[in-house]
């Protein structure tokens, strides 16, 4: 199993070539899962292998633009909200053609349907199939999921319900848009209803309906942490990565019984956060060499 990892939380503010020169040593991994902000992405890292390829994420953009709006976003029922959306998924798709202009694979887009409220699951049909209707060459455009928003509690995204972003993109296939899938992340389904086994129910919901396209591990914790707030969703480490928070709810038996729900799938991969003090460039590296291992071990 080879994986797309999210380096982004982990790297260094300074030596980032050397962090990815570092990370270039670990044969594990595939690809970088690459950060679309609000003001377009950055370039590919210096030191990633050149033969490496991307999966770019819309989510640091779309939460920045979420802060600045709440009507932003391809669910939108506000017209200039979902065509703000549609504008800045037009710039990702640009940054995901230079990328493959330089001579990288982009093997996946990851968008998201906000915002939180006024949202509908049929706008989000119609953006996608918009959206589709693009040149995205051999790249797949995939929803990710981030946890619902629920009467009651805080949400840390609330965007639609699984089992909606399941019918669109089924629905979406049906009329033969065959690029669009669905991505688990492992805590965004955990932090949207406090337990660990929705990751699970998402994974097998998602197969079931033919639609599951990738799993993302990242995790959570009920308590604060040096990450934040219980339940923020801050990438923490597995709890037998070195010192991951104890608190941590992902672990070797959670991504085994993940990895079980969901089979074969087109992407694996993780994405964690770790301080930005105290840690050299190897330690990093060391840390997402964990989490590889973690990943690619056999129950």
């Amino acid at each position: 199993m080879s994986l797309i990892v999210g380096a982004y939380p982990a790297q260094p503010e300074e030596l980032q070539q050397n962090f990815y020169q570092a990370l270039g040593s670990i044969p594990s991994i595939r690809g970088l899962e690459l950060p679309y902000g609000p003001y377009g992405g950055s370039p590919w890292p210096a030191g990633a292998p050149e033969d490496w390829s991307a999966v770019v994420t819309a989510i640091p953009g779309t939460m920045k633009r979420v802060g600045q709006s709440s009507t932003f976003g391809l669910a939108s029922r506000d017209s200039e909200g979902r065509r703000a959306a549609l504008e800045f998924v037009s710039g990702l798709r640009d940054y995901a053609a230079r990328l493959a202009g330089q001579g990288r694979r982009v093997e996946a887009v990851e968008l998201h349907s906000a915002p939180s409220l006024y949202s509908s699951a049929l706008l989000f049909e119609e953006s996608l199939k918009e959206v589709l209707d693009w040149e995205w060459g051999s790249t797949r455009v995939l929803v990710e999921h981030c946890d619902a928003l629920r009467w009651g509690s805080r949400p840390e995204k609330g965007f639609l319900p699984f089992d909606e972003e399941v019918n669109v993109v089924a629905s979406l296939q049906a009329e033969g848009w065959g690029q669009v899938g669905i991505v688990v992340n492992w805590a965004r389904s955990v932090i949207e209803s406090g337990d660990t086994g929705t990751a699970v129910e998402h994974l097998l919901q998602a197969r079931e309906a033919g639609v599951l396209a990738g799993v993302m591990f990242s995790g959570c914790s009920p308590e604060a942490t040096e990450f934040g707030y219980p339940w923020i969703d801050a990438h923490l480490p597995a709890v037998e990565v070195d010192g991951a928070p104890p608190s941590s709810l992902l672990n070797r038996a959670e991504v085994q019984l993940c990895l079980a729900a969901a089979g074969p799938v087109a992407i694996t991969g993780f994405k964690i956060g770790l301080p930005q003090q105290g840690l050299s460039v190897q330690d990093r590296a060391g840390r997402l060499q964990q989490m590889c291992d973690l990943v690619q071990a056999r129950s």
